[in-house]
């Protein structure tokens, strides 16, 4: 018996996320009922099992065969992987120009993935015309999107020219959710601590500080002693909560506040 759509949406979310957290039990799992819609020819199928192929088992001529059906279709994340490949020559013979014809195309219909890599594309004149303008506005619209590396970027593109105010306002709207590179975060962190393109603000401070130590630089963990020492503890919880940290952080905290 054929599935019915909401079956269809749902094992696509779940092979998806075991993607993501690169599950490889669990895809293997699905992955016969997934090959076997994707050989029925549906699209969406296709560009699953070649998503899996490129990010799990590394199967390039599998995973071009099964995106370039999917790509075929219009499926923007598949033209979105497909263009990856053949930006690195992963599989195939490199080819920057196909591959940002893919990116644009992918752009176009919203991905913002694919927007942030034709905005690199188009910064470097790799595959196009160089063009600051066209690479900035792409980087801003997949910033808008809530795509964290494209707004990390940009922030760190108008810190390079002196724009702190439009950098730290960036900055203030992705640190929470931590889909940056700790270095966006600990920047962040030390604007706010110095008043760097805006007032100080050492409760936003802290917090910047405590998601540099989340996201894997421990030089927060000192950066988050030495702030949290100059602020009382009703300070230090709307920090906490401000940068959406796990409770580790709350003990880790109250000993600083105790030393």
């Amino acid at each position: 018996m054929a599935m019915i759509e909401g079956e269809l949406q749902e094992l696509l979310g779940k092979a998806f996320s075991a993607i993501q957290e690169e599950e490889v039990d669990v895809l293997n799992m699905m992955l016969p009922q997934i090959r076997e819609l994707a050989d029925s020819g549906n699209p969406y199928f296709q560009e699953m099992v070649g998503a899996a192929s490129l990010e799990i088992e590394k199967d390039y001529p599998k995973a071009y065969r099964y995106l370039k059906l999917a790509a075929d279709a219009r499926i923007p994340s598949a033209q979105r992987g497909l263009g990856h490949m053949l930006a690195l020559g992963l599989g195939v013979e490199k080819d920057l120009e196909m591959s940002a014809a893919l990116f644009r195309e992918a752009a176009e219909a919203g991905d913002p993935f694919a927007k942030y890599n034709l905005a690199n594309m188009c910064l470097h004149g790799e595959g196009v015309p160089e063009s600051e303008e066209k690479g900035t506005r792409l980087l801003e619209e997949a910033s808008i999107s809530g795509l964290g590396v494209a707004a990390a970027q940009l922030a760190d593109m108008k810190g390079a020219v002196d724009d702190y105010e439009g950098a730290r306002e960036i900055l203030e709207r992705i640190v929470p959710d931590g889909e940056i590179p700790p270095l966006s975060a600990k920047n962040y962190s030390a604007m706010c601590y110095h008043g760097i393109g805006g007032p100080v603000d050492k409760v936003k401070a802290l917090g910047g500080a405590l998601k540099t130590a989340e996201l894997g630089d421990r030089g927060g963990l000192e950066d988050s002693r030495t702030i949290a020492s100059e602020l009382t503890a009703e300070q230090i919880l709307k920090a906490i909560a401000w940068s959406k940290v796990d409770d580790w952080t709350q003990a880790f905290i109250s000993y600083a506040k105790i030393r």
